[in-house]
C-alpha cells in the first residue's frame, strides 16, 4: 500500500524564536493587504521560512488558530508555484483583526496576491 507524503511545513520551513521574528522586522520589507501584513527579509538559508503572528484582537484561540491555519494552507499551496522556496526569504504573516470576519476564499485570494508581490518586488530589486 502506499503511504501518503505528509504536506505539513517542516520544522526547518517555519520561523520560532522570538529574536527570528525581531531580525526580519527590523531589517527587512514590509508589504500591506486588506487582510495581513507581510515583513521580509533575504536569509542565508536553502528555503524560506514563515512565521505567523495572530494577536488577541482577532478574538478568541479558536478563531486565531483557524487564520493560523488558513495562512499556513495558502503558504502552503503557493510556494512551489510562486518559487518562494528558490528565493530564500525569512516571512512574517501578521493576520489583521478584520480577517476573522472573512471566507476562506477572500482570505486566500488577498494573501495569494500580496505573496506575489513579495516575489516579483524581490525580483525587482535583485541585480
Amino acid at each position: 500500500m502506499e503511504r501518503l507524503r505528509s504536506e505539513a511545513l517542516p520544522k526547518s520551513k517555519r520561523l520560532a524564536k522570538r529574536r527570528e521574528f525581531v531580525h526580519v522586522y527590523e531589517t527587512g520589507q514590509k508589504l500591506f493587504s486588506r487582510f495581513a501584513v507581510v515583513f521580509f527579509a533575504a536569509n542565508s538559508l536553502p528555503q524560506s521560512r514563515i512565521g505567523i503572528t495572530a494577536t488577541k484582537k482577532l478574538g478568541k484561540a479558536n478563531v486565531r488558530n483557524r487564520l493560523k491555519r488558513w495562512t499556513r494552507e495558502v503558504y502552503r499551496r503557493n510556494r512551489e508555484p510562486l518559487g518562494i522556496d528558490a528565493q530564500s526569504f525569512d516571512i512574517v504573516i501578521n493576520v489583521k483583526p478584520n480577517a476573522a470576519e472573512t471566507s476562506f476564499l477572500e482570505y486566500s485570494r488577498d494573501l495569494r496576491r500580496v505573496l506575489e508581490r513579495l516575489v516579483s518586488d524581490s525580483a525587482r530589486r535583485t541585480p
